[in-house]
This record gives C-alpha cells, structure tokens and sequence, in this order.
C-alpha cells in the first residue's frame, strides 16, 4: 500500500489538490493507497486518516503498518522535515521513503545545513516541483536521488464539483464582463508583504475598471488566515469604489470550474514554487498573468513581482488584444504528471 502524508482538502490549495488527485489516480490504477492527513481537521473522505497528534504521530504509524510499500511525504517547512528525517534515520533506512518539495528549496537552507542536509538525504528520493531546485540541491550536498516533476495533474471535470460553486458566484461573472479570477489558500505574508497579492488585485481591479466599467474579478480564499487583514482589504475595495466589482469566495471547493468561466487568469504571488493554479488555467486555454518571481510554464505573461502598474498594463493589453492571446494557447499541451511520478515510485 502506498502512503501519502500532507494536508488533505479541506482546506483547498495547490498540495492538498496535488494529494487528493494522486489519490484518485493511483486508485484508478487500482494501486490500494491512503492519504495520512496532518490538517487535524475531520474529513468524511474515504482511504483518509486523520493524524492524531498531526505530523508527530506519523512515524509511529509508519512503524506498525508493515503492509505500506512507500510512504510519500508531502511536509511543509524545514521543522516537519527534519523531524521525518530523524525518524528515517533512526528506524527506515530499509524502507522506501519519498519527499516532495512544493515550494522553494533555497529557504530550507537557511538555517543549520548541516541538518536539513541529512534530513533530505535520509529519503530514498526527492521530487522537487520548481525549475532549477534540483541543480541546487545537488549544489548543497544532498546525494540522494533528486528528481523536477510539476505538481499539476489535471482535474478531471466533475458536474458535482461544479455544483459546488455557490449560485452566488455564477451571478457575479454572468453580470460582468471581463472576469478576472484569482486565488489563495489562506492569507499569508511573506517578508511582510501579500503572499498571493491580494491587495494587487484589488489595485488591479480598480485601475482597470476605468476602461472596463463591468470588470469582475472573484477572489477564491477557501480560508481566511489573517481575518484583521481580510477586512482592512474589504474596507479598501469600499473606498476605491469597487465593491459591485469584487467578489470573495470563500467556500472549500475547487478552483479550475471558476477558472473555466474567467477570461483571465492572473498570480500575483511574492513568491512561488510550481504553481498549480498556473498550470491549471493553461490547461483550460485561460490566459495567466503572473508574477516573474519564479519560472513559469510556457505562454504566461509575466509581470514585475509587486509592481501594480506592469500587472495593470500586461492584463490590459491582454484584454486588448484578447483573441491574439487566446489562439496562443491553443497550442498548450500540459503534461500529465502522474506517470512521471509512477516512474519513481516503481524505482523506489
């Protein structure tokens, strides 16, 4: 049986999606797997266990399933990491033990080397989702098998994924016109700025509203996070005048049927891995603007990281010449990463 240990939808962002889709795909391929959930959060999911003590439990299960034959660790930040190593180091050395890092790598490093080091080399392999990360970590020491996969495997479209959007949002982009959507799992600041740019939306949405009067942007936040922050951002979008213009929405549902309905996709984030939602919108032949904080797939328009005048101007010359833009897509074709990663499991 595979493992696979993150955080399972609820709540909705690009890793938990990553996880649940594995799980459908490995079980489609008839491969008996379960997802070990550390989001401490109750889930009616079937082949879902919820950790009780979250990440702290997991080794301790690891050790008394002896019928698992790789347990794939999807773990955020270096604590996480460094803890899984010890136990990996301590009790599995003969067991096969993947990790996959979703977001940069260069901020594991940071801090004390020499233990994320071993850390990352107490695992059989490493599935780095961002360009350029497995060249260095090669560069830091790490000696185990390293591997750059993107986190995207498409979604499979779902009437009853669909019918989870509320009505409320499907009013919203029928009334206007451009709609703009965008997304981030919770609120979250990174060297205090807007992780996912949330303000920058708004900006965009004010400035553009000028030369589109019925612009629509829907901000899909299944998770608030900073609540303080959330409503200093609606008083903003209050007093720029844009609240028939901006919509919320903040149910746990998934974000490519809103993507489907938007004629712009755009990631403002000040930082990044291999975004999904990215890839997810190319997949759907959605034009995407998006930050130039990290490598993007090929067709999005890049724009200068927290610059709200080139994000205005690429969306807006986009909007322009919006059918140019649209037929460069046609030509996308976004690959299926499951079999890749199929091909490292079967090594393992």
């Amino acid at each position: 049986m595979i493992i696979q240990v993150g955080h399972y939808p609820p709540p909705i962002g690009g890793i938990s999606m990553y996880i649940k889709r594995m799980k459908d795909a490995l079980y489609t391929h008839g491969i008996e797997n379960q997802v070990w959930d550390i989001s401490n959060i109750n889930k009616s999911a079937d082949r879902v266990v919820k950790m009780p003590l979250r990440f702290l439990s997991v080794p301790l299960y690891y050790a008394v399933k002896q019928n698992v034959t790789l347990i794939h660790y999807n773990i955020p930040g270096t604590l996480i990491k460094n803890y899984v190593g010890f136990f990996n180091r301590l009790f599995f050395k003969k067991r096969p033990k993947l990790l996959t890092i979703h977001g940069d790598c260069r901020g594991l490093f940071a801090k004390k080397k020499g233990l994320i080091r071993k850390s990352l080399n107490s695992f059989n392999a490493i599935i780095c989702v961002k360009k350029n990360d497995r060249e260095y970590l090669l560069n830091q020491g790490v000696s185990t098998h390293v591997y750059e996969i993107p986190a995207f495997i498409p979604p499979t479209v779902q009437e009853t994924e669909i019918a989870e959007i509320s009505q409320r949002v499907w009013d919203f982009i029928n009334a206007h016109r451009p709609v703009v959507a965008a997304s981030a799992c919770k609120i979250v600041f990174r060297n205090a700025q807007d992780l996912y740019g949330l303000d920058m939306c708004i900006d965009l949405c004010a400035n553009l509203k000028k030369d589109y009067p019925q612009i629509g942007v829907v901000f899909c936040l299944p998770h608030i996070g900073d609540c303080e922050y959330f409503e200093k951002m609606k008083q903003a979008i209050m007093k720029k005048g844009i609240e028939n213009n901006f919509l919320f929405h903040t149910r746990h549902c998934q974000l490519y049927p809103i993507i489907m309905r938007s004629d712009v996709f755009v990631r403002p984030s000040t930082t990044d891995g291999d975004a999904v939602s990215v890839r997810e919108a190319l997949h759907f032949k959605t034009p995407t603007v998006a930050s130039d904080v990290a490598p993007r797939p090929e067709r999005t328009i890049l724009f200068r990281n927290r610059d709200v005048d080139d994000l205005t101007s690429k969306v807006g010359d986009l909007l322009d010449n919006y059918e140019s833009h649209k037929r460069k897509l046609e030509g996308v074709k976004l690959e299926d990463n499951f079999e890749k990663i199929m091909k490292v499991y079967q090594g393992l």
